[in-house]
This record gives structure tokens, sequence and C-alpha cells, in this order.
């Protein structure tokens, strides 16, 4: 098998095995990474990468030649919408729209703010549209371009497969359209703004800021992983919140936003005292502060002082210029190493259940039963219409849903079956249940140690100090530290690395990938092993 890969990355290599001729023509190297960032098929470019690093092993002038070497389509279209397709880890099909400004120059690097939208819960994919036809009318006025992924039960925003969607998105995006990548905002309304507060906690690093919308920060405490402190910090947060809110009225938002501030978190709450769970109590009204938010704040690429914590190296171990490689308690770690884990709620109680979305009502209708659940237990099945709990009856949906969420924790909290009103074909039921919380996956990190890295540049010494953090790696910039000269590095007060970092143009493809648009961040590595 290993065999094969490496004839056919040969393979691959081989037309850019270039003659004496060809190596002499000036624009050979652009030539050749304009084919290496066009090819879409990763093998393909891989193999292409290869060749580029044995005829051009001068990482600096490789990283110098990237922004021109980097080209978009001069017919790509605008000043319409976009809609393609993507397909997450689970199989699962998505629908992503674009509305794209009438003025779109590729000569330009343009902003671009994404929309996650709500109800994920749905089992369709074309919720995106929501975004287009709420923001699609300011992207000419503003100059940006407005970027709506759809997503679906199973892929929600606050875990893997809905995180991996917006990179995606962000990713298929940028290889037809210059976008700047440095100006890439994510707003969001209802799940659309729990999923923003979920990707500042655990995947922030390309995007610019976060205006989260009628959204709740637990969210993704009780469904998305545990929420570290540090990671609040990483970029600045503009929400809104609304005081008729029926589901996440600001009352009870504030002391979890309150909790976001005190972890340090850049953030601005603003209370709608008169909104409901609506996005048009929003726009247009409070567009111009929205936009004035998203203008305002750039990324900060490489800040001088930097903290991250995860559970899930694999998956979230980056952010900007640190990664955390692994993690192990055992490992050596400073005794004035900070720890902190926003606080969590207990575990939602449900009954094991998911609903018709289409269904009119009144009352719920099963469409799923979980296996081994408290509904399954209780006697549900699916096709069953929930009328009434604890006697009160369910009328339309959202009314359903609040009437849900306050009787199951109370049932939970005075451990006693509730009185749920079942309609079976033609049968009136009285079935009692009690609510069991809602399990937790350890593949999101809960019940796993975490490792935690904190490190600041000065000159070009770089302090770090870890928890639990058995390797790590640190990127380096040189807007960070001055490559020419020797970097050193001290982990918990001891010399780890003292000496010049050597490029290579390997790592600068790899990172100019990640990063997108313009020259290639990073240029050399560190890796520690504690």
């Amino acid at each position: 098998m290993r065999i094969a890969l490496l004839l056919a990355a040969l393979l691959c290599v081989t037309p850019l095995l270039a003659t004496a001729d060809d190596a002499a023509k000036p624009d050979a190297l652009t030539q050749s990474l304009t084919a290496f960032f066009a090819e879409e098929d990763e093998g393909k470019r891989a193999g292409l990468g290869m060749g580029l690093a044995m005829r051009h092993p001068d990482a600096a002038a490789v990283a110098k030649a990237i922004p021109g070497a980097r080209t978009w389509p001069a017919d790509a279209k605008k000043g319409d919408v976009i809609r393609w397709k993507r397909t997450t880890a689970n199989g699962k099909e998505h629908a992503i729209f674009a509305a794209i400004p009438e003025a779109y120059d590729p000569k330009k690097a343009w902003p671009v703010l994404i929309w996650l939208h709500g109800g994920v819960n749905m089992p369709r994919e074309n919720g995106g549209v929501s975004g287009i036809s709420g923001l699609g009318r300011y992207v000419d006025e503003g100059g940006f371009i407005v970027l709506s992924p759809s997503t679906q039960q199973g892929s929600e925003w606050w875990v893997h497969e809905g995180v991996g969607l917006v990179r995606g998105s962000l990713d298929d995006l940028k290889k037809r359209y210059h976008v700047d990548a440095d100006r890439v905002a994510v707003a969001g309304f209802s799940d659309g703004g729990s999923g923003c507060l979920h990707l500042l906690a655990h995947d922030p690093e390309p995007y610019a800021c976060f205006m989260p919308l009628m959204g709740n920060p637990v969210v993704t405490r009780i469904m998305g992983g545990p929420s570290f402190a540090a990671n609040v910090r990483s970029r600045p947060v503009f929400a809104i919140s609304g005081g008729q809110d029926q589901l996440y009225p600001s009352a009870q938002m504030k002391p979890y936003f309150d909790h976001l501030k005190a972890a340090g978190c850049d953030l601005e709450w603003t209370d709608l005292p008169l909104a409901g769970h609506n996005p048009a109590q929003v726009f247009p009204e409070h567009w111009e502060r929205l936009r004035t938010f998203f203008m305002t704040h750039p990324r900060d690429a490489l800040p001088k002082t930097i903290a991250w914590e995860t559970a899930l190296p694999d998956r979230e171990g980056r952010f900007a210029w640190i990664e955390v490689l692994a993690v192990d308690p055992k490992a050596p770690s400073a005794k004035d190493a900070k720890h902190a884990v926003l606080p969590e709620p207990p575990p939602r109680p449900v009954l094991g259940i998911r609903i018709v979305r289409e269904f009119a009502g009144p009352g719920l209708m099963i469409e799923e039963v979980t296996e081994g659940s408290a509904a399954e237990d209780a006697g549900m099945e699916v096709g069953d219409v929930i009328l009434a709990v604890e006697g009160e009856v369910l009328k339309d949906a959202r009314q359903a849903m609040g009437v849900l969420q306050k009787s199951l924790p109370a049932m939970a909290k005075a451990k006693k079956a509730g009185t749920f009103t079942i309609k079976r074909g033609d049968e009136e039921l009285f079935v009692d249940c009690l609510p069991r919380p809602a399990p937790r996956s350890k593949e999101l990190g809960y019940g796993l140690p975490s490792g935690r890295i904190e490190a600041r540049v000065e000159a070009n010494t770089i302090h770090v100090t870890t928890r639990h953090v058995a390797a790590f790696r640190l990127h380096l910039a040189d807007g960070l530290v001055d490559l020419a000269k020797p970097v050193k590095v001290m982990v918990n007060g001891t010399v780890k690395h003292d000496g010049v970092v050597k490029s290579t143009t390997g790592y600068v493809l790899q990172e100019a990938v990640r990063g997108g648009p313009g020259a290639p961040l990073y240029r050399a590595s560190i890796h520690v092993k504690l």
C-alpha cells in the first residue's frame, strides 16, 4: 500500500521535475505555485507540493512568491446568489449559499460575513437561505460577501461536523472568490447565535469577531463540550438578547454572559427589552451597530500574548501560533498554571424523542424514540402526539417547546414522573414519564483531561507556561519573532530551545493552504516535548 502511494505521488511529481530550460524561466516558481493552489484533489496537491519542495528548497523565496501565484476566476458570478453542496464527515449533504456584491473584483480582497441560521434540529439542509434573505440586501452597500451554510440534525453548529461545515464552506468560498482572511466575521440567530459562542470557545482562529443574536451561551457548554475560560478571550463578541424572548430571555441569559466577561471575554452585550425571539426585531434597526462592529474588528492574527486549553488536541488543539499536540495529566506543569472551565449547568433532562418539525399541531408528533430512553421505558411510540404535559395543553410548536423547557427540569428536580397526555390513533392515553439527563459524550471532550498552554513573546524569547501538556508546537511568523536570529523558548522556567529555526518549503505550503489568501503567515515551527 505504501509503495502504491509513493508511486502515485511520484507520478504527480514527474511533470514538475522540469528541465534546466524550464527552471531557468523567471516565472517557473509562480507557475508551479499557481498549479499547486488550483489543484483541489488533496492527494494530487500533495504530489505537486513534493515537487515544489524538491525544485525550490528556498522557503523564503517560495513564501514571497505565493501572493502573486494565487489567482481567482475573473468570470466569477457576482451581483447574485450562488449555491453549492458540501458533505460532512457523517455523510449528510448541506446546501451552502453566498451573496456576492455587484462590485466584486478579484483584484481586491473582500470581507466576509458568515451567517449561522437557527432551528438546527430540523431534518433538512436548506436553512442557509435565511442568511441570504436577511443579509443579502446589505452586500452591495456594505461591500462584503455573505456566506450562509445550511446545517441540520446531526451536524449542529456545536458538534464537530457543524464546526467543520463552517470552516469548509469558507474554504470553498476562498477558492472561487478573493477573501480578506483578516475580515471574516460570524453572526447568527438563535441556534446560530449559540453556534457563534461555540466557535469562540472551540475554533475561533479563522474568524475576526462574533455577533450572536438571541443565542444561549450555555448551549455549547452542555451540548458541545466544556468551554474553557482561556479560549473565550480569543476574539471580540457583540451579543444581543431580547427581554421578551420566549426561549432565551435577557434576564436568564445575563448571568451566562457575565460568566464570559468574568473569564476575560472582550464582550459587548445588549439587552433589547421589547424584543422577542425574532431577528426582524434586530434588522434593520440595529444593523448599523452590527456592521460597525464587523468592520472595526479585524482579526488579530499574531497576538503577542496567547492562551489556549483543550481536551481534544487532535481536533481542537490549535489557536493561531500555539498548538497543543498531546495532553497527559502526568506531564510536568508549572506550579502556578491556571485552569478554569466556565460553569456547566447540570445535563438537560430529556425524554429521548425527536419530534416531527413539519407537524402543525396541536401537540407534538413523535418521529423517533431513542432506544433505552425515558420515553421508550414509559411506552411512548413513533406516531404518538403529545397533547399536554401535566395538564398544560400544547398548542403550536413554539409554545410547546416552552412548556417542555419549563416542565422537564421541574420533574427532574423533584425526581417525580410527570403525566403526558398522548393521542395514539383514535385513543387518548395518559403516560407517566420521568425525564433523564441527556448523555454527554467523551467525543466532545466531556470527562477528559485537558491541557492548557499560555505563551508570550518578548523580543526573540517565547515564554511558555503549561498545565497537563505533554507536547506542543509553536508556529513562528516574521511578525512574531525575527526568524533571522536565534529564537529562545522557555517552558515553565526551563530553556527548551535556543537557536535559529529553519524554514522549509513543505511547511510554508502547508500553512499557506491552511491560512488562505495572502502571504503565508507562518514560516517555521518548533516542536517541544515535555
